[in-house]
């Protein structure tokens, strides 16, 4: 067998956000974001966790970069309090205008924890302090919020902030999204904001209810599954590349993989491993990829199991088996109402476990529904 390309990485990157150069089938949302870009108008953006949110934000904010835009990549994900929240927006903020941020924050910044390098825009976050001081934090959470304003009044350059995993930040307090809006409703034209979230229920609680300083302030986009085709075809060009058959094993892979973006590069790349050492790309080397990947994920669905309540898991694993998620015979064989087994289902697809339509349900995961089948 001829020897595969060398190169840096893998064609097939499935830990953390893939690069945008090889990003499958997101032309759509890429030309919709940035067409809501240059209007200035928000978007909320939901997908369930390891879905390609934060890969599709990162190409959109790299397109706009080569536009002349500037852009802060805001991670927010299981942030803890209002002092964690202002590290986690000076250290992306901060590369917006490094010289503005030391000369105005440093002091502030000093109190939570951070320090800005002197010669470029790198942050060094320290031990978190014993006693938070708020009272910092607030004060860096409005100055850095109005900073895109500043910079657009200074040379009229357009500003996209990322706020990923948006609905963790209301962990840190309660309001932060009327703060948020308070500073951000005077911006106009100097920024546009997209808010990223895994957890459809509070992204729509965040800008659907009335009450809720945020309400209609953002168009909704949902990123759904990958297409088969298209999938199929990005990922047989990459083989090739590596020089690198996956034959039948491939659209195997693919059709198991459901569209999920992360679980179809988990099980690309475990087929390149088996097919560097020689292996057949066969229906049956296919199995033998999904073997390996319910083992390398077990321990996260058996995390994810004992998170949830009994009614819970008589749904998901009647939907993995091929069951109606409420239906007469499931209720009735788990001695469970059917008006619970739909509480249950609500609940499973706010938090992006299930997806429902109509009638229709499957669970996000693939992986999960294998590893329940398999109970």
């Amino acid at each position: 067998m001829t020897e595969p390309i060398s190169r840096q990485g893998t064609p097939f990157p499935f830990e953390g956000p893939v690069p945008p150069d090889l990003l499958i089938d997101r032309e759509d949302e890429l030309r919709l974001l940035a067409r809501r870009a240059a209007d200035r108008v928000n978007v909320r953006l939901v997908a369930p966790r390891r879905y390609g949110k934060t890969s599709l934000l990162l190409a959109h904010a790299r397109c706009l970069q080569r536009t002349g835009w500037r852009t802060a990549h805001v991670d927010l994900s299981r942030v803890t309090d209002l002092a964690d929240a202002a590290r986690r927006l000076a250290a992306a903020y901060a590369g917006l205008d490094a010289g503005w941020v030391r000369s105005h924050l440093a002091g502030l910044l000093s109190r939570l924890g951070i320090t800005l390098s002197a010669g470029a825009a790198s942050v060094s976050v320290a031990p978190r302090p014993r006693a938070p001081d708020h009272e910092a934090a607030e004060t860096v959470i409005v100055q850095l919020l109005d900073l895109p304003l500043r910079l657009w009044r200074q040379d009229q350059t357009p500003t996209l902030v990322v706020l990923d995993e948006f609905q963790d930040l209301l962990v840190a307090r309660k309001d932060l999204d009327g703060l948020l809006r308070s500073r951000i409703q005077y911006h106009g034209d100097a920024a546009c904001y997209v808010y990223a979230g895994s957890e459809p229920s509070m992204i729509r609680e965040l800008f659907e209810q009335r009450e809720r300083p945020l309400f209609a302030q953002a168009d909704p986009l949902t990123l759904g599954p990958l297409p088969p085709e298209e999938t199929q075809g990005g990922l047989l060009e990459r083989f090739r590349g590596e020089q690198l058959d996956p034959g039948e094993a491939l659209a195997e892979l693919v059709a198991f993989a459901h569209g999920h973006p992360q679980r179809t590069m988990l099980l690309a790349y475990l087929l390149s491993d088996r097919l560097i050492t020689g292996a057949h790309p066969t229906p049956a080397l296919a199995d033998e990829v999904i073997d390996d990947a319910i083992t390398r994920t077990e321990q996260a669905h058996q995390a994810l199991w004992q998170q949830l309540s009994r009614p819970e898991r008589v749904l998901l694993a009647g939907v993995a088996d091929g069951r109606a998620p409420t239906s007469r015979a499931l209720a009735a064989e788990h001695q469970l109402s059917r008006g619970t087994l739909d509480a249950a289902a609500r609940r499973l697809v706010n938090q992006a476990h299930l997806a429902r339509d109509g009638r229709a349900a499957w669970l996000t995961d693939p992986l999960l529904a294998e590893w329940l089948r398999r109970r």
